[in-house]
């Protein structure tokens, strides 16, 4: 009898202990994840605040407007290689796109500056949105964009003014993705999305009266 009942307090405290171990065993899981958290949220956030202050700090100047420090024509085999594509003078803006606009707007400073912030908004899409922060940060410098696409042409006929900025907009979006890889990039950044508040003045980097043609 004595056996038995000792037989089965063994057993008893045996189950207690396997229920104890899977108890133990989910702590110290919750508090590596816990850890691992600790240690990664501040490291992600961190990225964050730098990626959003580097697309919001990222303005159109003087030396991307007037056409003087223009990049050189980049080896066509690599235009499209990547997605980012090539920036030989680091500006923000694909050469290729800079170039373009350049080229087609060479007497039109309003027009040229406008565009070419447009590109470089655009491009931020392609390089520097990974989350619905970033996403907020590239949209409000988008609508910036556009909105300066829209003050650079005069509001006489608001009918043509629509078509007008329509077309230049989106000669533009048709530059800068202007392929798979990258409208589907563009796709995958709009995965992201989430209200946001737009801005309601301060549209354009850069006064193009004061380029001198």
């Amino acid at each position: 009898m004595k056996n038995a009942e000792g037989s089965g307090v063994n057993m008893s405290l045996s189950h207690v202990w396997k229920n104890v171990r899977w108890l133990l065993l989910v702590v110290a899981l919750l508090y590596i994840a816990a850890v691992i958290w600790n240690i990664q949220w501040p490291a992600s956030k961190e990225k964050t605040d730098a990626a959003v202050a580097a697309i919001h700090a990222q303005r159109l100047t003087m030396a991307d407007a007037d056409g003087k420090h223009l990049p050189p024509a980049p080896d066509p085999r690599l235009v499209d290689a990547t997605v980012e594509g090539i920036d030989a003078n680091s500006n923000g803006i694909r050469d290729d796109v800079e170039l373009a606009i350049y080229k087609k707007y060479p007497n039109s400073p309003y027009t040229r500056t406008a565009e070419l912030q447009y590109a470089k908004a655009l491009q931020k899409y392609l390089v520097s949105v990974f989350n619905s922060e970033t996403w907020i940060a590239a949209a409000i410098e988008d609508s910036r964009a556009y909105t300066c696409i829209s003050e650079s042409y005069p509001r006489t006929n608001l009918s043509l003014h629509g078509h007008v900025v329509d077309q230049r907009s989106k000669e533009v979006e048709d530059m800068v993705f202007n392929n798979t890889d990258r409208k589907n990039t563009k796709l995958n950044a709009d995965s992201y999305i989430t209200s946001v508040a737009l801005p309601d003045n301060d549209f354009c980097d850069f006064d193009a009266g004061s380029i001198v043609i």
